[in-house]
C-alpha cells in the first residue's frame, strides 16, 4: 500500500500560522487605508472650514457652520440618528428615562382657571410607610 503524502501535523500548524499572519496583515492594511482616508476628509473638512471662517466674504457663525455639517452628515445614515449637544443632554436624560414627577393627569388653563383633566388611574405615588 502507497503512503499517504499530505501535512504533517507540523506543516498544519505552519499552514495555519501563515494563513493567521496574511489575514491579519490584510485586515491591518484596510484599517491603515480607511484610517488614512478618514483622516485626509477631516483634514479637508477643516482646512475647508478654516478659509471660509477667515475669508468668506459676510461673517460666519463657526458653530452653526460645523452643527449643519454634523446634521447633513447625519442625514445621509438614515431618519433616526441624531445629535444632541452637550447642553441638551440633561433633557435628553429626562424625556427617555421615564421618571416623571406629578399627579398623572392634564392640566390645561382655561381663561383664570387651571383645570385638571384627565386624570390617570393608578398614577398617583403609593404611600411609603
Amino acid at each position: 500500500m502507497a503512503k499517504r503524502r499530505g501535512l504533517t501535523p507540523k506543516g498544519w500548524m505552519i499552514a495555519i500560522l501563515v494563513s493567521v499572519i496574511v489575514s491579519v496583515s490584510f485586515v491591518a492594511a484596510n484599517t491603515d487605508r480607511r484610517n488614512f482616508e478618514i483622516v485626509k476628509n477631516l483634514d479637508i473638512f477643516y482646512s475647508l472650514f478654516r478659509e471660509l471662517n477667515s475669508y468668506y466674504v459676510d461673517e460666519t457663525d463657526p458653530e452653526k457652520l460645523i452643527k449643519t455639517g454634523i446634521d447633513a452628515m447625519l442625514e445621509t445614515l438614515d431618519p433616526y440618528t441624531t445629535f444632541i449637544p452637550e447642553e441638551e443632554m440633561a433633557d435628553f436624560r429626562f424625556m427617555t428615562t421615564g421618571e416623571y414627577a406629578g399627579i398623572g393627569a392634564l392640566i390645561t388653563k382655561r381663561g383664570d382657571y387651571v383645570v385638571i383633566s384627565e386624570p390617570t388611574k393608578g398614577c398617583l405615588p403609593r404611600n411609603r410607610a
